[in-house]
């Protein structure tokens, strides 16, 4: 017949089972659906940073075409002249393949670099269509007289009586070296993740494998939506059947797409290790309460068996007195054995909260933090401005230092931008060298100045490295009815422009 002990036992044994399998599932999906969400809000946020750098490339390359067609238009009869203005766009730009000028009745008189189309009729669709609109264009992809896959970028040429001249038009090779390949061919990752640019009826323009420029991609889900010209994140299978957590962008200028994506599997590659390390921090504290257990148990039956065993002794003669320990005192044990165990269960739980919401490297809080931070500050209707703050050329001190000197580098900065921020306000690494500081109840006067204190600081530091390293910063302020995503946006845009400055400077957001 089973002991009381062992019936004690199997009922502790059984709840504690019951408690790591509830822990580690729901460790376990909560997990996976935090991984997922991190991968599709890194895809999108990833694909609308360089969405925003492609229209920028586009912006500067139309600007550059319209600086200069006053020049063309001068010497539409010197056709050496317009060689060469041609040439000064071509070496001031480089981001055109090649240049040309078209006069009204669709005849190349000037080309660079010499493609051997001067003189001649061009009856591609985008130059004739270019030639009725008379105004800036930006075309879909067609194959040239010349047999290359390209985009025409052409704006109108008019004389000083408004008459119209023809077009200055600037191509890029889809299937060659172009600025696309230069600004997305660095991102692609050894876990399968890659990008890639579709036009507004769904052709790739651009993609890691050369061999599928050009292709349609319409049935694609994440395209379908940027035919649509909207923007986003989604779990899909691609064309290939694969299975990807997508980020995508649509570009207005130009009106195409770009997407991030990472697999799947790659995505949720870390929850195993996450959920071993889980256990792992489980299993000491199981082990100790096993024996904890076993003892209570012991103590716990002591006295029924003293009494079973009184029981079975032969009456008569003086029986020896029983002392039985009370039975309450020794629940009141067992109890508050159980309250220490969920006591040091909740530990670890808060532990492992505050884990996901820390950086490990610098210590500073995480994106996941200022998601949920921001959160907070919006349905508080609490005013804050932001600080975002970009290592200038830290890839360069990677390639010459290290990767290991690169994190003595990132915690450098961490504790200077621990020093300056009080009480309430939060320093966060957003990822890689970027950090951002969020000041609730300040204004964008006094983040700018704690900007520049920062900056300044760290440039006058000794750093890891012995040399100097500085700080590009854009400041911002959020605007009661924008959104979220609008004010990232401007203080994103003035991170860039503090670097397109010469870097180691702090700008405004724009309104």
């Amino acid at each position: 017949m089973k002991t009381l002990r062992f019936w004690i036992l199997s009922l502790i044994c059984f709840t504690m089972l019951g408690i790591i399998v509830s822990t580690l599932t729901s460790s376990y999906f909560v997990t996976k659906k935090s991984l997922i969400e991190n991968s599709l809000e890194q895809n999108r946020m990833y694909s609308m940073k360089l969405g925003q750098m492609t229209d920028e490339v586009f912006s500067y390359m139309q600007s550059n075409l319209e600086a200069r067609k006053s020049d063309v238009v001068k010497n539409m009869v010197n056709h050496k002249a317009v060689s060469d203005i041609l040439e000064q766009i071509n070496v001031s730009g480089k981001h055109f393949n090649s240049l040309s000028v078209i006069n009204d009745q669709g005849i190349a008189i000037a080309t660079t670099p010499n493609i051997g189309i001067v003189g001649n009729k061009i009856n591609s669709n985008a130059v004739k269509e270019a030639l009725v609109n008379k105004e800036p264009f930006i075309s879909q992809p067609y194959y040239a007289q010349t047999g290359r896959l390209l985009i025409l970028i052409s704006t109108p040429l008019f004389n000083g009586s408004e008459k119209y001249m023809g077009m200055l038009n600037g191509t890029i090779y889809l299937e060659e070296d172009n600025f696309i390949h230069h600004i997305l061919a660095e991102h692609y990752s050894k876990d399968g993740s890659y990008v890639y640019v579709v036009d507004r009826e769904g052709t790739l323009i651009y993609h890691p494998d050369k061999t599928r420029i050009g292709s349609s991609v319409e049935s694609n889900l994440v395209v379908q939506k940027l035919i649509e010209q909207k923007s986003g994140a989604l779990q899909i299978d691609n064309t290939l059947g694969n299975n990807f957590l997508a980020g995508y962008t649509y570009i207005e200028k130009s009106m195409w797409g770009v997407v991030s994506q990472t697999p799947y599997k790659s995505a949720l590659k870390p929850l195993s290790g996450i959920m071993l390390t889980i256990f792992s921090f489980s299993l000491p504290l199981i082990l100790i309460f096993i024996v904890i257990a076993f003892y209570i148990s012991t103590k716990l039956a002591s006295p029924l068996r003293k009494l079973a065993i009184y029981t079975l002794r032969p009456r008569g003669g003086q029986e020896e007195a029983l002392e039985i320990p009370i039975w309450y005192f020794e629940a009141k044990q067992l109890t508050e054995t159980i309250e220490n165990y969920r006591k040091r269960q909740e530990e670890t739980v808060d532990n492992m909260k505050t884990i996901s919401v820390t950086d490990p490297l610098t210590g500073l809080k995480n994106r996941r933090y200022a998601d949920i931070l921001f959160d907070k500050l919006l349905d508080q209707k609490v005013k804050f401005s932001l600080i975002m703050i970009d290592i200038d050329h830290f890839k360069q001190v990677n390639d010459k230092f290290g990767h290991i000197v690169g994190d003595e580098v990132l915690k450098f900065i961490s504790k200077i931008l621990k020093e300056f921020c009080m009480e309430q306000e939060e320093c966060i690494r957003i990822g890689g060298e970027e950090f951002i500081i969020i000041l609730p109840e300040k204004d964008i006067q006094e983040a700018y100045i704690l900007g520049e204190r920062i900056r300044k600081t760290v440039e006058d530091s000794s750093s890891p490295i012995k040399e100097k390293i500085t700080l590009s910063l854009g400041v911002s302020e959020y605007k009661c009815g924008e959104t979220l995503t609008q004010s990232m946006q401007r203080i994103d845009l003035a991170l860039y422009e503090a670097k397109s400055n010469g870097r180691n400077n702090t700008v405004f957001a724009k309104p």
